[in-house]
């Protein structure tokens, strides 16, 4: 008797999961399987309850309807130096760039910058204001050492190469280039004194034990000086037969000079071990899920603090396969860390240095000198670039959904969208991209193999992008 064989197919193990749940940027929280809530390559994206959403943009700077002229197309190396003075009994932001034997600076209101002439031959890099009678004058320092600017005219303070100089109980302390173990400070109450002398003023000697001496700054009626690998806190008011020096921090790691920001409650700096809070007694570690990113922009980085946010630019020439980040420039790279909820924004393909915060009435912004601009540009939300979209791109690590041996199916994608995105899935040597449309709610995919990456990308600026599910079969 002749009987017929059935034969019974097993259906594929079908699942369905969520590609991220969006919750940030973290290098050392990889993950091969779904959801890939932190990843290690995202730009020009914020996160935003668990959704992508716009990082930041860059305008020019404007302060009301008021924007600054055209920077002065002056070559070589500058330095910038913004505060806020009173003009005619009133707050008025100041800018001041200077260059090789001058300085221009430009008053907000201005129509055009004004220069003048100093007594040194190389650009002053750092500055304070020291009042003198309630009047403000101007102290900048550099290569060329210490000059300060009063009635229209510069005088030579000191000659000596300074890399720091900061305020501290009407002393101005500076750290000197030719000798960096050692933090010099002038008579208390005249500036313009700095003879070595036990009624007038001085310097400070240094051991070198951790490194040498690279920034200062006066925080919590203290003096706290940087050096490579370490901090010191110098009591110093009153009577210089007074002051007492202490060690109270050692690292392993070095400590980025450049990065070295007051931040409200804290001292903020950057560092081969992550980023770093200073209380002034006890150093913890904010972060380090940035490590692979500015390891080698120490040289050049720039630093500022506002409202609750501590902001750095760096150079970044790690090479990519999404345009306009292997442009090479200088500061291409800006985190924008807020202290409070511990986020961190990346931004990438920009050109932004020199930052500086202006902290006003009516003025609140981060201000700074972008290579794509003839004038001074700020931070703002806008998630455009000098009016121009910026690439945004969020990528998955490598995935096998923690099936390493299986083969499996990308039946499709279900999402929620407000713009449309790329939504591009990397896998046997191939990159496919698939536009994901507000108009749908469903794309099929139909891609087979082992191991996946994913990657969301938009030109333009996004509203927001929503947790796509992707719809996978295990295939035996």
């Amino acid at each position: 008797m002749y009987y017929e064989k059935k034969y019974s197919l097993r259906q594929p193990e079908r699942k369905k999961f969520a590609l991220s749940n969006f919750a940030g940027y973290d290098e050392n929280k990889k993950s091969r399987t779904l959801p890939c809530d932190y990843v290690d390559c995202v730009y020009n994206y914020g996160f935003k309850n668990n959704k992508l959403v716009n990082s930041y943009g860059v305008s020019e700077f404007n302060i009301g309807d008021y924007v600054f002229p055209p920077l002065p197309e002056v070559e070589g190396k500058r330095g910038v130096f913004c505060t806020t003075m009173f003009v005619d009994g009133a707050p008025r932001f100041t800018a001041v760039i200077s260059y090789a034997k001058e300085i221009a600076f430009c008053v907000a209101g201005d129509t055009e910058w004004r220069f003048m002439k100093t007594n040194r031959f190389a650009p002053h890099t750092c500055g304070t204001i020291y009042y003198i009678n309630s009047d403000p004058c101007l102290f900048l320092a550099g290569d060329g050492g210490v000059e300060w600017f009063a009635n229209n005219y510069f005088y030579t303070a000191l000659t000596k190469s300074v890399q720091d100089i900061c305020l501290h109980y009407e002393r101005l302390f500076l750290v000197v280039k030719d000798t960096h173990n050692s933090v010099w400070f002038s008579k208390a109450g005249n500036p313009m004194v700095w003879d070595h002398e036990i009624d007038k003023g001085g310097y400070i000697n240094f051991d070198g034990t951790i490194g040498e001496v690279n920034a200062i700054k006066s925080f919590n009626n203290y003096l706290y000086i940087f050096c490579d690998y370490g901090i010191y806190r110098l009591t110093a008011y009153g009577d210089q037969t007074q002051f007492n020096l202490k060690k109270i921090y050692t690292s392993s790691g070095r400590i980025y000079a450049n990065s070295v920001t007051v931040c409200g409650e804290y001292i903020a700096f950057a560092g081969d071990e992550g980023i770093f809070l200073f209380d002034g007694y006890d150093v913890s570690r904010y972060t380090t899920k940035v490590n692979n990113l500015i390891a080698d922009g120490f040289e050049d980085i720039s630093a500022c603090y506002s409202r609750h946010k501590y902001i750095v630019s760096f150079t970044n020439h790690t090479q990519a396969e999404y345009g306009v980040f292997n442009r090479r420039r200088d500061n291409n790279m800006l985190l924008v860390f807020d202290i409070v909820d511990k986020s961190v924004n990346i931004m990438r393909g920009i050109s932004l240095k020199y930052l500086r915060s202006v902290n006003e009435k009516d003025c609140c912004k981060i201000v700074g000198i972008s290579e794509d601009c003839d004038t001074f540009v700020e931070l703002d939300d806008s998630g455009l670039y000098l009016g121009e979209p910026m690439l945004k791109y969020w990528e998955s690590g490598d995935i096998d959904f923690g099936r390493p041996a299986e083969v499996k199916l990308l039946r499709s994608v279900e999402y929620s969208a407000k713009n449309e995105y790329y939504l591009g899935i990397i896998c046997n040597g191939e990159r496919k991209e698939f536009l994901l449309s507000p108009n749908e709610k469903k794309k099929s995919l139909y891609i087979k193999a082992k191991e996946f990456k994913f990657y969301i990308r938009r030109d333009n600026p996004v509203e927001e992008i929503f947790p796509p599910t992707l719809v996978v079969d295990f295939l035996k």
